[in-house]
């Protein structure tokens, strides 16, 4: 990659990472497309509801959320290259096979749900965690960016299905028994799910494997980096260091410029030495004091100077370390499960829209189709995009609890307006805006609170234990569906995940101060 400047190469990784992301996350075009293929499946003698085809999403989200676990294996084994090549090729065949199989509600399930959930799984923290190699300030505005991309590609394949779907902008129509709901029952438009699948599988094989590529580049100095990590490794493993910063200052990229070392002369490196040891540990100092004044016979005013001393080195490292990454395991955390359950919670509500924001509108407004996807396609995306921007440079600028008190507000907003708004289009609309302004903080959420609270060492492990979360989300989400659907109207279940939004905004407030 000699031919790329140097200075370029985070620009591409970061273009890379987004075009990646853009594609990748054709899972949030689900709810869109799940109108035409529950009509489809309906057409040819299937027994499906909404609620039948949402599980195909409940169970990508599941799936997805258990091979980010096996990710970070991968990615250790094979790179982050092939990793993402694989998951590429993966994902292409999921949707291929599913427009030959999109007849069987089964397959559907299989190739939709899981297969496609692995392929992202594997792959999913590798564009975050690229651009984070290459921009070590604002980590939340990176973190927007990147993950932006995926709001952004219901704006991609919303608009494509339905246009090439529903060109003739053809209404559902309600279904003959007692329920409410509304399919499409023209055969044109019903012959044309399976063609869409096809076009999708294309598109995403092209410029998802373009992006993956350009968010894999590497630079020397990584390759540097990463030479250093495995000697000082081994050299741990065999005991020829015993000052465990070492591992902290590889983490910061500051090793190589230390390569020219083993040409220096011995009295250079003493000398080189002496002075790491005055600007070095407090506490390595300290020792050094302490047994200076225990030879010396100081023994009194080494009782009463010692404790006092020792608080006040510690003090000043705390202050020098306010504002730097603790590395460390989430497993560690005595407090990890509240977290996790607090997440749970407080993201309950981001199933629910994306599934059945335009089941909603169809049902309830009475507008066309096409004006639907195409506007609610806009906003949604767009809305997602400032809210993955607006609330990352939130948490850049403001402590993270009061951000997550803030976004738990509007959230808690939203849920509890919709019933209201939900038959006046233009209200309908823009509140199905604020929440996906809120879906954009809450994705935005998991990361940085994984890299603020645990560091980036562990960042991959991290966040794939943590977006676990997401699975839960899914159980969530369909047990709340399952058990008031029928008590309350589909618009009013967003009431319910209001209330569950207050009381993990308060919990969260608390444990991350």
């Amino acid at each position: 990659m000699n031919i790329i400047p140097q200075r370029a190469i985070p620009y591409i990784v970061l273009v890379g990472a987004f075009l990646y992301n853009l594609n990748i996350g054709i899972l949030n075009s689900y709810g869109n497309l799940s109108i035409y293929l529950t009509s489809y499946l309906r057409y040819k003698g299937n027994d499906v509801t909404y609620r039948s085809v949402s599980f195909i999403y409940e169970l990508t989200v599941i799936t997805l959320g258990l091979s980010m676990l096996l990710g970070n294996y991968v990615q250790k084994k094979l790179g982050e290259r092939l990793t993402i090549l694989i998951s590429c090729i993966g994902i292409f065949l999921s949707f291929y096979l599913s427009s030959i199989y999109t007849h069987s509600y089964y397959l559907l399930c299989i190739f939709m749900g899981i297969t496609y959930a692995i392929g992202y799984g594997i792959s999913f923290t590798i564009p975050l965690s690229c651009a984070y190699k290459h921009f070590t300030n604002n980590r939340g505005l990176i973190s927007g960016i990147v993950i932006s991309a995926i709001s952004l590609s219901p704006f991609l394949y919303c608009p494509l299905q339905t246009l090439i779907i529903n060109k003739d902008n053809i209404l559902p129509i309600q279904s003959g028994n007692d329920s409410k709901e509304m399919y499409f029952k023209d055969i044109n438009v019903l012959n044309r799910v399976p063609y869409v699948l096809f076009i999708q599988s294309i598109i995403f094989l092209i410029l998802a494997t373009l992006g993956g590529l350009m968010a894999t580049i590497g630079t020397i100095n990584d390759s540097i980096d990463g030479e250093n990590i495995a000697i000082l490794d081994n050299t741990n493993k065999n005991g020829n260091f015993g000052d465990n910063n070492t591992s902290l200052d590889v983490e910061k990229g500051n090793n190589y410029r230390n390569l020219g070392e083993n040409t220096e002369s011995g009295l250079f490196k003493s000398l080189k030495k002496k002075k790491k040891k005055k600007k070095g540990s407090d506490i390595l100092n300290m020792d050094d004091y302490y047994s200076d004044l225990y030879k010396g016979k100081n023994f009194i005013f080494f009782i009463f100077y010692a404790p006092l001393n020792f608080f006040s080195n510690l003090i000043n490292q705390l202050k020098q370390r306010k504002g730097y990454y603790f590395n460390k395991k989430c497993t560690e955390d005595i407090l990890f499960f509240v977290l996790w359950l607090s997440i749970v919670l407080f993201n309950g509500y981001i199933n629910y829209i994306i599934m059945y924001w335009k089941i909603i509108g169809v049902t309830y407004t009475q507008i066309e189709d096409t004006i639907i996807t195409l506007n609610g396609s806009l906003i949604n995306s767009m809305t997602n995009i400032a809210g993955r921007l607006i609330w990352g440079i939130i948490y850049d600028k403001i402590n993270m609890n009061i951000t997550i008190l803030l976004l738990g507000f509007f959230i808690s907003v939203a849920c509890f307006t919709l019933p209201a708004v939900a038959h006046i289009y233009p209200l309908y609309a823009i509140c199905c805006g604020i929440f996906y302004f809120c879906i954009g903080g809450s994705l935005v959420t998991i990361p940085v609170i994984t890299l603020k609270k645990y560091g980036e060492k562990y960042f991959s492990l991290n966040m794939s234990i943590l977006y676990t979360s997401r699975i839960a989300n899914t159980f969530l989400c369909s047990l709340v569906v399952k058990y008031f659907y029928n008590w309350l109207k589909l618009r009013c279940l967003s009431s319910v995940f209001g209330i569950l939004s207050i009381i993990s905004t308060i919990i969260l407030y608390g444990i991350t101060v």
